[in-house]
């Protein structure tokens, strides 16, 4: 099985493109035509505060807290990838960071850590610990979150819908919502929006903000209660759970009855800028390939994959990425010198846009619709 992208051989940087995604296995090839997006332009330093002494504190606590979980014992060894099921025999070590081993399906290609915590260990991990919390509940800069980054999400989400179905979605639901901020943006467009999240920290940040309840149960066991929705949204989950495909599986269920409905999901990539830093700066991390928080990292061959074996076709993509600041950032910290990083934010969102249209980004937002209604 492989995947191979149609498009021009030079590529013509805009920040809206039309191209071919393509499913080849034995003599059998699929097409899917995608609508693709290249850039967010976002000032980072406008939106962190304290940059310096967050990024030497994050440094010194992720080191500590990822290597104290990866050198416990009760480890539970990853049998076969996550995305196509081909055994982890198969696969090829790509870089140990803070003791977890990142490993390459040769299958799909997809890039997931193999001697991973046991699944009770992540889910205490996230719950409990206060300083992964307080990454996305930070109550000073909510409303600046909310307009830089969950609105944009919205108003690119409503129109895509709109391209694909004629008419814009009423019904969306959040999965993983973190502290609520795109259930918001949402809500304020006046569409029905609710969210599921399990970290109490988080549901507790959104009641307090935004007035909003969260579910806190698992999704995958509560889908038959949210029958009718339009829009199921991953942001920045499918990297974090041991089973992707469970997720996806119960969003085709409520689904089942809607021919208009989608999913998104965004995705960390492997080929990026920021992973091909990493895999050289691999003892100064607290983004991207942190092994806590991204236990897989997704290449394009293996994000269609999953939505192709998990029932989606794949109709839009989005590039855009940190890539300019990370490697600000790891330059910096390296020479213990970071007025270039701090006062360089204006290029480096300028750069960034560069590198997002010829897709070295290390994000990358998929949409699907279940291939039962795909034409």
């Amino acid at each position: 099985m492989k995947w191979y992208r149609r498009e021009t051989l030079a590529p013509i940087q805009h920040t809206q493109s039309e191209e071919t995604w393509i499913r080849q296995q034995d003599d059998q090839e699929e097409a899917f035509p995608l609508t693709t997006f290249l850039g967010k332009k976002t000032n980072l330093l406008k939106l962190k505060k304290n940059v310096v002494e967050s990024i030497t504190q994050q440094l010194a606590y992720f080191k500590k807290t990822r290597t104290e979980v990866y050198n416990q014992p009760d480890k539970q060894p990853v049998l076969s990838c996550p995305v196509c099921g081909t055994p982890s025999s198969e696969s090829q070590h790509q870089v140990t960071i803070y003791g977890a081993q990142y490993v390459t399906c040769n299958c799909c290609s997809h890039a997931y850590v193999i001697n991973r915590p046991t699944p009770n260990a992540l889910h205490q991990f996230y719950l409990s610990d206060v300083n992964y919390a307080a990454t996305y509940t930070d109550k000073a800069s909510a409303e600046s979150r909310l307009n830089a980054i969950a609105v944009p999400w919205r108003d690119w989400m409503v129109n895509l819908y709109q391209k694909l179905f004629g008419q814009g979605p009423k019904k969306v639901l959040d999965v993983g919502s973190g502290a609520g901020h795109f259930v918001e943006a949402c809500r304020r467009a006046k569409m029905q929006a609710d969210g599921i999240e399990l970290s109490e920290s988080s549901r507790e940040f959104a009641k307090n903000i935004w007035g909003i309840e969260m579910d806190g149960r698992d999704f995958t066991k509560v889908d038959q209660d949210y029958q009718g929705y339009d829009v199921i949204t991953f942001w920045g989950l499918l990297e974090h759970t041991p089973n992707p495909k469970d997720l996806l599986a119960a969003a085709q269920r409520i689904f089942a009855d809607n021919p208009n409905s989608m999913i998104i999901a965004k995705l960390p990539r492997w080929h990026s800028l920021s992973g091909f830093i990493q895999n050289i700066c691999n003892d100064t991390i607290v983004r991207h390939l942190d092994p806590m928080g991204h236990i897989s990292c997704y290449t394009d061959a293996s994000a269609a994959e999953l939505y192709y074996q998990s029932g989606f076709s794949p109709v839009a993509a989005w590039y855009y990425g940190m890539d300019v600041y990370e490697l600000m950032m790891q330059i910096s910290h390296s020479l213990k010198q970071y007025d270039p990083l701090l006062e360089t934010g204006e290029i480096q969102m300028e750069l960034q846009q560069k590198l997002d249209e010829v897709k070295l980004s290390d994000g990358l937002t998929l949409v699907g619709v279940p291939s039962r209604h795909y034409s």
